[in-house]
């Protein structure tokens, strides 16, 4: 059987709230990404940002996840100065994700192609198998009242559970 895990960072309770609402039973679990230090808006777009755009990782909680449980493995992340944000560097330089097939989903319309370029690439220095890389619309998922999942299914990047 086929198992995907979400695993995402944000600072913003409405996409924790459409990543969290993606889990389900049996096939799809999801993990936020926790910074040991709260992390403002302002911190998020200054030190957070210069980071971000470095490859930095900051200091993140311990994830009590096996990764070798799954076979598709999906990181959401805001993009901060173009690329991922610093606990999601932190994510990728800790993990092996060789053999497993990873979706990168970059929250933010201002992301542009150089925030996927910049995510495909430190997925593949994870080992990942990056088969694409997409911007998501959070303001427009919410208002479609959908999840991360569905709209990964509906673009047809996991196929539809049953």
């Amino acid at each position: 059987m086929m198992k995907t895990l979400l695993v995402y960072y944000s600072i913003r309770d409405d996409v924790r709230a459409l990543c969290e609402k993606s889990r389900r039973e049996g096939e799809i679990d999801v993990v936020e990404l926790r910074e040991k230090y709260d992390r403002g808006v302002l911190s998020a777009c200054t030190a957070g940002a210069i980071a971000a755009a470095a490859g930095e990782g900051s200091v993140i909680d311990e994830l009590d996840v096996d990764i070798d449980a799954y076979d598709t493995v999906i990181i959401a992340t805001p993009a901060w100065a173009f690329s991922p944000a610093p606990a999601v560097n932190a994510f990728l330089h800790s993990v092996n994700l060789s053999g497993k097939e990873v979706i990168g989903m970059i929250f933010g319309a201002a992301a542009g192609a150089h925030a996927a370029d910049i995510l495909r690439k430190r997925i593949q220095l994870a080992g990942g198998h990056c088969s694409s890389v997409v911007n998501v619309n959070a303001k427009q998922l919410k208002r479609k009242e959908s999840d991360v999942i569905s709209y990964a299914q509906q673009r047809d990047l996991l196929p539809t559970m049953a």
